[in-house]
C-alpha cells in the first residue's frame, strides 16, 4: 500500500471507495506527525487538524483524527516511569476517545446510509452484510497508523537485526490494508447489485451501576 502525496476533494454523493479514501487518511496522519509537539489535548488536535471535508469525507478525517489521537495516548499509558496520576488521566482521556471513536464509527455509517438511499439502496430484502462500511473503514485507518511508524522505524534501523522483522510487519501489514480496502469496495458494488444490504444499529452500553452494584445499559452517546 503506497502513501499517496496529494488528497483530491470526493465528488458530492459519491460513495466512500478506497480510492479518494485512503489519500484523507494520509492526510490526517501526515499533519498529525507535523503538528505533534504542538498537541497536547484533544481539543488542541481537533483545532489545529480540523477536517476539511464534508459529509462521509470530512467524518473519515475525524475518526482518523480520533484514532491517531488515540494512539499517541495508549503510548502515553505504556511510558517507563509514568506515575498513577498520569496514569489515570491518561485512562480518563482513552475512555472519552473510546467514546468519540464509537459516535464517528456511527456517524459515518449514518452519512454512508444517506449516500446509499439516494441511489434507492441497499435493496430491501438483500442479504446483510455482518460488517458496516463504518467498521471496515475505522480499521483501515488503525492499520494506517500502523504502517506510518513501522516506516518510521525502518528509517532509523539502518541494517540492524530488526531490520528483517520490520520489512515483514510492514509486508503483512500492507497486505491487510489492500485487502480491506478491497473488502469495502466489494461491499458497495454488491450493495449496488442488491446482493447485500447493510443496516445501522444505535450502539448500546452495558455498564455496571457503581453504587447500585447492577449492570445498566443505554445509547453509548459517551
Amino acid at each position: 500500500m503506497n502513501q499517496p502525496d496529494t488528497t483530491v476533494a470526493p465528488q458530492p454523493g459519491a460513495r466512500p471507495e478506497s480510492g479518494a479514501l485512503l489519500p484523507i487518511l494520509w492526510h490526517v496522519v501526515d499533519r498529525w506527525h507535523l503538528h505533534e509537539q504542538k498537541l497536547g489535548s484533544w481539543q488542541d488536535a481537533l483545532d489545529i487538524i480540523a477536517p476539511e471535508h464534508r459529509g462521509w469525507a470530512g467524518i473519515t478525517e475525524l475518526l482518523q483524527l480520533v484514532n491517531t489521537y488515540q494512539w499517541h495516548e495508549e503510548d502515553r499509558s505504556r511510558a517507563h516511569g509514568a506515575g498513577d496520576e498520569v496514569l489515570a488521566a491518561v485512562k480518563r482521556s482513552i475512555d472519552a476517545s473510546n467514546a468519540r471513536r464509537v459516535r464517528a464509527i456511527e456517524a459515518l455509517d449514518v452519512e454512508i446510509m444517506g449516500v446509499l438511499a439516494r441511489d434507492g439502496l441497499p435493496h430491501p430484502g438483500a442479504p446483510l452484510n455482518s460488517e458496516s462500511p463504518g467498521s471496515i473503514i475505522d480499521r483501515i485507518t488503525v492499520l494506517a497508523l500502523k504502517l506510518y511508524h513501522i516506516r518510521e522505524e525502518l528509517s532509523t534501523a539502518g541494517g540492524t537485526a530488526d531490520e528483517v522483522a520490520l520489512h515483514a510487519r510492514l509486508e503483512s501489514i500492507s497486505e491487510q490494508m489492500d485487502d480491506l480496502a478491497g473488502c469495502l469496495d466489494h461491499l458497495f458494488r454488491e450493495i449496488a447489485a442488491g446482493r447485500l444490504g447493510i443496516k445501522l444499529y444505535r450502539q448500546v452500553k452495558v455498564y455496571k451501576d457503581p453504587a447500585s452494584g447492577r449492570y445498566r445499559s443505554g445509547l453509548d452517546d459517551g
